[in-house]
């Protein structure tokens, strides 16, 4: 079996990725599998390496890095037959825990190894396919501003209180989402593909990776207060019973607002307003861990 190993040399642990190799190599060589090393040069590089590979026939493409790294990578491969594998090598890998991928380098590949092959829906935002999640408000500019130096010292907690610090200065903007015949206003949204976000809150639960749906939480209030409780809402994993808090599950939406507000994608700041968010279903083959 053909591999394409794509990592990220910036990434998490990144000094150690080179050295991790001769731990990763021989699990996967031991399987048969004949393994070309691919590391990245540049932003979306990871994207021309698995779409390059798609072309060349490669069964699989494994790819080592961050959630930002598979975000890259999956979009080289989407509507094609070729396989996304991963390795956690990131600072917080939230699809991995999602799927129960081992943290553990040497147990990660064994698990690419003996893994399944299953055909998964993603979500798109902008046309941009997503594994993870779209965000779009508050989150969406604490994405945009977070320093990676930040990111990479403190991990997710660089996240959260970098979230809190804006609280005193995000406008609140109001965004107007429309979506199965109706609208709701509210000042933020996340609409998950998986019931992550981050790596313990579960901000979507109602998400499930293999189906063709979005669980999208719409929050309505505006004021900082209003966050403070969302915010102890997810913590503490009640936010979906709050009052102003809506949440419903549906294939496609549109965002809009009267001002440009910011989303993400996978935790990356990829554009502002109008946005529209679908599911393609069945578009990824993905090595899960076996049933």
């Amino acid at each position: 079996m053909r591999v394409v190993l794509v990592f990220n040399p910036e990434s998490g642990r990144a000094r150690a990725k080179e050295t991790m190799l001769d731990r990763v190599l021989p699990v996967l060589a031991r399987a048969g599998m004949n393994v070309d090393v691919r590391p990245t040069e540049r932003p979306s590089h990871a994207t021309e390496i698995a779409a390059q590979a798609a072309r060349e026939g490669v069964e699989r493409v494994l790819s080592w890095g961050g959630d930002g790294t598979l975000n890259e990578v999956m979009r080289g491969l989407v509507e094609t037959e070729t396989a996304l594998g991963v390795l956690p090598g990131g600072t917080v890998n939230v699809f991995a825990r999602e799927v129960g991928i081992p943290r553990s380098i040497e147990a990660a590949a064994e698990t690419f190894v003996g893994g399944e092959v299953r055909r998964v829906p993603v979500g798109t935002a902008a046309d941009r396919p997503f594994l993870l999640m779209t965000g779009v408000g508050l989150d969406a500019e604490v994405v945009r501003r977070l320093k990676a130096g930040f990111k990479h010292a403190l991990g997710a907690a660089a996240f959260w209180l970098d979230g809190f610090r804006m609280l005193a200065s995000y406008p609140m903007p109001t965004i107007r989402v429309r979506s199965e015949g109706r609208e709701i206003e509210g000042s933020g949204l996340i609409a998950g593909k998986i019931r992550r976000y981050g790596p313990r809150y579960f901000v979507t639960p109602e998400a499930r990776l293999e189906e063709p749906l979005l669980h999208v939480v719409v929050f309505r209030g505006r004021k900082r207060r209003d966050y403070v409780r969302y915010l102890a809402g997810v913590a503490f994993g009640f936010h979906l019973r709050l009052d102003d808090v809506v949440s419903w599950k549906t294939s496609a939406l549109t965002v809009e607002a009267d001002s440009n507000v910011p989303y993400q994608i996978d935790g990356e700041f990829a554009g502002e307003t109008p946005v529209e968010l679908q599911v393609r279903d069945r578009a990824l083959s993905v090595v899960l861990p076996r049933r």
